[in-house]
């Protein structure tokens, strides 16, 4: 059996579903015989970019992402990038499982008192919104999450 993965699933960072496969490239000879330099095992199953899968994709081409959060459950500081300026960073809050897609002329109505949240929003086609805001503006219906 060999001591490395020679492929892993990752997930789309937006709507969590499986996304890219990642395939080994380069080989080693070992006592088990060819196994890949790199263990691609820590990949599978995770996100590993912020680039949107093709459904994410379309999704922005119709509108804005809005992904539900709960910020207290959320680990404190999870939307500033730490002061080493790693690029690799994503913000990463508790998702409530909430998920829609509003046109941009709906989510500029309804949010356009807040023009910096507003251009983020334009600009990066996704925004993280509290839990309880998208119920109170019957973006969903559920109030409960976990």
């Amino acid at each position: 059996m060999p001591d490395k993965e020679h492929v892993a699933l990752t997930h789309c960072y937006y709507c969590g579903e499986a996304d890219k496969i990642l395939l080994a490239s380069k080989y080693q000879q070992t006592k088990n015989g060819m196994e890949p330099v790199k263990d691609l095992a820590p990949f599978n199953g995770k996100v590993i970019d912020m680039e949107p899968c093709r459904k994410c994709q379309d999704w922005m081409k119709q509108g804005i992402i809005l992904i539900g959060i709960d910020d207290e459950k959320s680990e404190p500081n999870w939307n500033k990038a730490p002061e080493d300026k790693n690029p690799n960073w994503m913000p990463d809050p508790y998702r409530s499982g909430a998920f829609a897609v509003m046109k941009e002329e709906a989510f500029t109505r309804l949010f356009g008192g807040n023009e910096i949240f507003v251009d983020h929003a334009i600009k990066h086609r996704f925004m993280f919104v509290e839990h309880e805001v998208m119920v109170r503006t019957g973006i969903v219906k559920e109030e409960g999450h976990e």
